[in-house]
């Protein structure tokens, strides 16, 4: 392996990590103006006062809910974009790893296998 192929490696290294932080920013973007949106709703929404205190109890329940639905699909979301990169690199290393010289390494030479004939069965 020469200097310009480890170079082109840890280029592509560095490319797929950009991508997935900008997916990352880019659906953290869009969760915070979901959030923001759905607040807006839910402020709209409190603003019609209730005389019922279950109603009003309910519509904080689902107001929680939706919350907690869309969190758990961002949070989804991250670690799909988390998954993905990390295989990319993964199989990035494992290509990296396969044209890596090791012999500079280690400069044991091989030995010579002593192979030892045995001779002769027993007789019965």
């Amino acid at each position: 392996m020469n200097n310009q192929t480890a170079f082109a490696e840890a280029k592509k290294a560095q490319e797929i990590l950009a991508e997935a932080i900008d997916k990352s920013a880019r659906t953290n973007l869009e969760a915070v103006e979901k959030l923001l949106e759905m607040n807006k709703q839910r402020v709209s929404d409190f603003t019609e006062t209730s005389s019922n205190p279950s109603e009003f109890v309910s519509r904080q329940s689902a107001a929680f809910k939706d919350y907690v639905d869309f969190v758990s699909s961002h949070v989804e979301s991250l670690n799909a974009i988390g998954a993905e990169s990390r295989e990319q690199l993964t199989e990035l290393s494992q290509e990296f790893a396969k044209g890596m010289d090791f012999s500079s390494f280690f400069p044991f030479s091989q030995q010579p296998t002593k192979a030892k004939a045995k001779s002769g069965a027993k007789a019965s």
